[in-house]
């Protein structure tokens, strides 16, 4: 009768069985070989060299009473005769010991062919007793010399033959003892090999019928996850595998039934948007409140180098490297800035994109975070439009540079009248001209310098600077000036103020602008201060000069692009764009800058930078 087992865990427990049983049956074959071949071993080494010690003890006492019998002729020592006496008893006991221990064929004839002939050897010393007392000492000798010596060493012989005997034996038990351990050896070899093919096969046999029912549903779930949603498992066997599939169907034609529904509608609709966004070419991010990522469209997947199928529900700083942008993000959703707007670059494929991020909000009906949809706008193809407008800027600047630097040394030529004598009104025309060159070759260095912070350097390369070397690189580009127009450049910045967090070669900037500025209106004997005080968070740093000072109705507007202040003096007339610059900077870096001044008594412009925390 056939048992049929119908579960797959009572399958696998019946193979699991049977390899246990197979297993324990060449256990136990192995163990009965090794038993019975400890068997013989033990036998080997215990009978056969008991034999051989009995049988080296006993030649050790003949040679010990042959000795004796020796010194009992030659010196009559009756000390020999008690060694002679105990040998004897020693003799018999080592007999007796070997008579009991006879394993071997032929063993026993031996040991009573040593008995005999020991009898006849003692049976000889005893008449040598007898025989000394009538005879001389040199007759005793030559009787020891035929009878008893020649006995002892038949004795002797006898107890050879016995160990040659027993050494045979051993060596034999030996080469019978390797024989079989070898045929042991094979007989286990030969039945794990055998059991070893059977399991793999039986085990490939019913790996393969309990995994085609599983193979077979794994087929159906890869076309329902395709879209076949209507898509059935075939059921094979009535096990757990069977029942797997069976509920698999049942869920199958509820979820195929819940698509053709209202919400199963809703629900496409709904993936539909979001293939929509997906779609969008500009990469997108949403967060959840707690900043897990719910979702990443294609182009944010290229941008950061991930998929969204492994990060989803994950935190933004486990998965997207990028403090820049989730700095920004907090602070949007913290409300520390107000501006939801921000140019951030990455670097991708060698080449650098520009992207404005847009952070949008998305709360729920209880005004509570929601959702933070990120957008990052692709303006890089504007970006480089910038710079091309940049380079032309300065290529235009540059090429006026050339004819500027011609009509000033013209000019200069004519007003010195090294080349003629010129008239009053003349001498005025050349002045105008000399003071209007002056100012377009000003505006000219000055849109260079522009296009030059517009470039490739747009991108700002913040980092922890001192700002006393920051100061001391701007004093050394104009100590000789101030030294030859007589004013003091005094840098009063401590060295032990804090690090700033800033783009060096752009603050430089900066500092070279305001110091130019003060050095232009401070007459001689005047002093220009560069200093640092620490303020909160931020560090103010300031140029304060004891110049002629500005009006009160341009401190802001100085600021802003091609201002001139021509309502007071005309030496203030400039073009306008330095400060713009400067004002542009120091923003970026998330600080403001403004100026005190009084008119005839000086100028104070400060502006803040962030501290390194």
């Amino acid at each position: 009768m056939v048992v049929s087992i119908k579960t797959l865990k009572g399958k696998i427990v019946t193979i699991n069985v049977f390899l246990v049983l197979v297993i324990v049956m060449i256990g136990f074959i192995s163990s009965f070989n090794v038993y019975k071949l400890g068997g013989q071993i033990d036998g080997l080494m215990t009978n056969n060299y008991k034999s051989i010690n009995v049988s080296t003890k006993m030649t050790e006492v003949i040679d010990i009473e042959d000795k004796a019998i020796l010194q009992y002729i030659s010196f009559e020592n009756k000390n020999s005769l008690d060694v002679i006496y105990n040998s004897n008893e020693k003799f018999h006991e080592w007999l007796n010991i070997e008579k009991n221990n006879i394993t071997e064929i032929g063993e026993k004839n031996i040991t009573n062919k040593i008995s005999d002939d020991y009898f006849l050897f003692y049976k000889s010393f005893t008449n040598l007793q007898d025989y000394k007392k009538t005879h001389t000492n040199i007759e005793n000798i030559e009787f020891y010399n035929l009878r008893v010596s020649t006995l002892a060493s038949k004795v002797k012989d006898d107890l050879m033959a016995l160990t040659t005997m027993n050494e045979k034996a051993m060596f034999k038990g030996r080469d019978n003892t390797k024989s079989n351990s070898l045929s042991v050896l094979y007989f286990i070899l030969a039945i794990s090999f055998i059991a070893a093919i059977s399991g793999l096969i039986i085990s490939l046999i019913y790996t393969n019928k309990f995994l085609n029912p599983i193979n077979l549903l794994m087929e159906t779930i890869k076309s329902v996850k395709e879209g076949q949603i209507n898509k059935q498992a075939p059921i094979i066997n009535s096990d757990e595998i069977g029942m797997l599939a069976k509920e698999f169907n049942n869920m199958t034609s509820r979820l195929y039934e819940f698509e053709q529904s209202t919400t199963g509608k809703l629900i496409l609709e709904r993936n539909k948007s979001i293939a929509i966004v997906k779609s969008i070419t500009d990469p997108l991010i949403v967060l959840d409140a707690s900043y897990k990522v719910q979702l990443l469209n294609n182009s944010g997947e290229n941008i950061f180098g991930v998929l969204e199928q492994n990060i989803i529900n994950s935190n933004y700083l486990e998965t997207i490297r990028n403090m820049e942008l989730y700095d920004y993000i907090f602070c949007v959703v913290d409300n520390k800035v107000t501006d939801t707007e921000k140019i951030i670059s990455f670097h991708l494929n060698d080449r650098t994109y520009f992207f404005n991020v847009l952070v949008t909000i998305v709360n729920d009906k209880d005004d509570k975070i929601n959702a933070i949809v990120v957008l990052l706008k692709n303006i890089t193809e504007y970006k480089e439009l910038e710079k091309v407008r940049t380079d032309f800027i300065a290529t235009i600047s540059h090429e006026f540079k050339t004819p500027l630097t011609s009509i000033m040394m013209g000019v200069g030529l004519l007003l010195e009248k090294n080349i003629g004598v010129i008239n009053e009104k003349q001498e005025e025309l050349l002045d105008a001209i000399k003071e209007e060159t002056e100012k377009l070759t000003d505006l000219v260095s000055n849109l260079l310098k522009l296009s030059k912070i517009q470039s490739n350097q747009a991108v700002y390369d913040i980092r922890p600077y001192s700002i006393t070397k920051i100061a001391l690189d701007c004093v050394k580009n104009y100590e000789m000036q101030a030294k030859n127009k007589g004013i003091i450049l005094d840098n009063s910045i401590k060295e032990e103020l804090p690090n700033v967090v800033v783009d060096k070669e752009k603050i430089i900037w900066v500092l070279n602008n305001l110091v130019s500025n003060a050095l232009k209106y401070t007459n001689a004997g005047g002093k220009i201060i560069i200093g640092a005080i620490i303020n909160g968070d931020k560090m103010k740093v300031f140029v304060k000069d004891n110049g002629k000072g500005i009006p009160r109705e341009y401190h802001e507007r100085i600021f802003e692009k091609f201002v001139k202040i021509s309502a007071y003096d005309t030496e203030f007339l400039s073009s306008g764009i330095g400060l713009s610059i400067a004002k542009g900077i120091v923003e970026a870096h998330g600080g403001i800058i403004y100026c005190e001044s009084e008119v005839n008594k000086g100028s104070n412009f400060t502006f803040t930078l962030p501290l390194e925390k």
